[in-house]
């Protein structure tokens, strides 16, 4: 195939540049691919991207994953083996296009060598796993039994932010960049939509916005809208007067909105509020307003909103599953953690704060804590992220010291049931690409397919059905 003009420019760059049809089948590649891999321009092409890529990093570089009309650019991460076998890592800065009707059409893509930075990283958490082993032997008196209990205070019903942006723990470039902007944002008054997988810290973070801002005198209350049944939410909400239904207390009752005037509300889980109640919500955050069940009085309400959702609201608003304009009024502020795996050397820094946290001299330190052990912490995922790993530390203070070894089986055991899942669903992907480039390369030609692979073409039928191959 003659390249045109414009992609004399490509081959003379250093990064890699691909361009790839809707499935990552290659139609084109520069010289910079070429000199990468060892191979020719006209033997990569018609191949998929994902042969390029080594197995097990296969799941994290698929872009039709992270893409869509309304998002097409996307930042993915792969190893790759050069043609002198070494294994490099590489970053590619990419954008999807769509036609008019949302039909996926190419992948246009720039690679860059990031191995060294890679290497750096590595080593800096080694030299931190190292530190922090010393740290934890050197901890001082436990003072989790000089923390204060902290009463629900009984008469409002709201309870205290306790946690400051001192208590998150992070070396994280990312996260530090969202500590950095949490706290600009704490100044003002806007609504913040939290966005994190269950267990990253949302709730600490809305504790540390409240206690950064200027409503930090005054009360944080905090409601979780996934546990609240559907006809209570308005009583809880908004308070009720006395006689407005069967059961209601004498006197009446203000609801968290009144409870929250001059501080903090905090919406946890706002993901599961029916939608039914959503549009009450949006009217309160439209007129800063609330009328207690069984009046008519519009009390006034000087409240920040935070709300947090494990949830990703965008795609619920588009399958209809949460109001459009709630979520607009909603999201005007957008902190989205990162899960643990992806900013894994604050692992150690995490282990230590918790070992204070309930007291350095109740661990074994030798057999719980050894530098394989906490290296283990690093390799595992944390599907369950910040509080799974505080779970674990404070479970190690009950293990006899003869079950840490069991502890610690049973711990990557888990995780390589999760590996071997891994490698066998890119074994899966790396089968179903290669029936497509074959399909394409044979022009739908069964026979020669399954002969192509070694199968017979009652296998090659069902393998096409398993992965819905068109043929």
């Amino acid at each position: 195939m003659e390249k045109p003009k414009d992609f004399e420019i490509l081959d003379n760059m250093a990064e890699i540049v691909m361009i790839e049809n809707e499935v990552g089948i290659l139609k084109y590649v520069n010289k910079a691919f070429c000199r990468c891999h060892g191979v020719s321009a006209e033997e990569a092409i018609g191949r998929s991207c994902f042969d390029f890529i080594i197995p097990e990093d296969r799941e994290a570089c698929n872009m039709e994953q992270v893409v869509s009309s309304e998002n097409p650019y996307y930042r993915i991460e792969g190893r790759s083996k050069r043609v002198d076998g070494t294994i490099i890592w590489l970053q590619y800065v990419g954008r999807a296009y769509f036609d008019n009707n949302g039909k996926l059409l190419e992948f246009q893509e720039i690679g860059v060598d990031i191995t060294k930075w890679k290497e750096k990283i590595e080593e800096s958490a080694k030299e931190l796993a190292k530190k922090t082993n010393k740290w934890i032997g050197d901890i001082g008196p436990d003072i989790h039994e000089q923390e204060k209990t902290l009463k629900m205070d009984s008469h409002n019903g709201k309870f205290p932010a306790m946690h400051r942006f001192s208590d998150i723990y992070t070396s994280n470039a990312k996260m530090k960049t969202l500590v950095a902007y949490a706290k600009a944002v704490a100044a003002g008054n806007a609504t913040i939509l939290i966005e994190g997988e269950s267990g990253t810290g949302k709730e600490l973070f809305a504790q540390a916005i409240h206690n950064a801002s200027k409503r930090a005198n005054g009360p944080f209350v905090a409601i979780n809208c996934g546990v609240i049944p559907a006809e209570l939410i308005g009583s809880e909400f908004f308070g009720y007067v006395e006689g407005a239904f069967t059961g209601a207390s004498k006197g009446g009752r203000p609801g968290k909105f009144e409870m929250a005037s001059g501080g903090t509300l905090f919406l946890d889980e706002i993901g599961e509020m029916p939608l039914s109640q959503q549009v009450a919500l949006l009217r309160v955050l439209e007129t800063r307003t609330v009328s207690r069940i069984g009046d008519d009085k519009q009390i006034p309400v000087d409240v920040r909103i935070i709300c947090a959702t494990n949830k990703n609201l965008y795609e619920e608003v588009k399958e209809k599953r949460f109001r459009s304009d709630l979520y607009y009024r909603l999201n005007v502020i957008n902190l989205h953690i990162p899960p643990l795996r992806e900013r894994k050397e604050d692992i150690y820094l995490l282990i230590g704060s918790f070992i204070k946290k309930y007291g350095s001299h109740r661990f074994d330190r030798e057999n719980a804590f050894t530098d394989e052990r906490l290296m283990a912490f690093y390799e595992y995922d944390w599907p369950g992220n910040v509080r799974e790993l505080q779970n674990v530390v404070e479970r190690l203070i009950y293990i006899p010291k003869g079950g840490v070894d069991d502890f610690f089986d049973s711990l990557l055991g888990d995780a390589e049931k999760k590996k071997h899942e891994q490698e066998k669903k890119h074994e899966q992907e790396e089968e179903e690409n290669m029936l497509i480039r074959l399909m394409g390369e044979y022009e739908g030609n069964i026979s020669m397919v399954a002969r192509k692979m070694q199968i017979s073409r009652n296998t090659l039928y069902k393998k096409l059905k398993k992965y819905k191959i068109r043929h």
